[in-house]
């Protein structure tokens, strides 16, 4: 009878191993998710508003602003926005809760922000979502 001990010891350490391995990884992969890493910067390959729809989609603004800029629930309508204030918030945040993008901005996303910007909700702004493709379908 003293299989049963023996089985239950084995299993209780088996499973402490396990959870040490994960513990150990995990630590490994918070690593790796907080270090910054270069933003992806392509050549121009469209106007500014074009670009200005990539930097839109290659920044995740469409996760809290919505796909058109018209706000969601985390953060307000951004459509025609002013220059000088996508100049301040985008790079550095607000109190309100927009994180600094500073790190990840490429050149000529400021200004290509806001040209694309001006243009939402006039039916002229382009709507492309794969920002990757060096020449997306508007």
């Amino acid at each position: 009878m003293r299989v049963l001990p023996n089985i239950v010891n084995i299993s209780l350490g088996l499973v402490l191993l396990t959870g040490a391995i994960g513990v150990a990884s995990a630590q490994g992969n918070f690593a790796t998710a907080t270090t910054a890493t270069a933003p992806n910067c392509m050549a121009a390959t469209l106007d500014a508003a074009g670009e200005g729809r990539r930097a839109f989609m290659r920044l995740n603004c469409y996760s809290c602003h919505g796909m058109g800029a018209k706000g969601g629930i985390m953060a307000p309508n951004i459509a025609g926005a002013e220059a000088g204030d996508i100049k301040e918030v985008v790079p550095n945040g607000s109190d309100e809760g927009m994180p600094a993008f500073k790190k990840y901005l490429c050149t000529n996303d400021i200004a290509n922000l806001t040209a694309y910007l001006r243009l939402v909700g006039t039916g002229k702004e382009p709507t492309f979502t794969e920002w990757w493709v060096t020449y997306p379908a508007r």
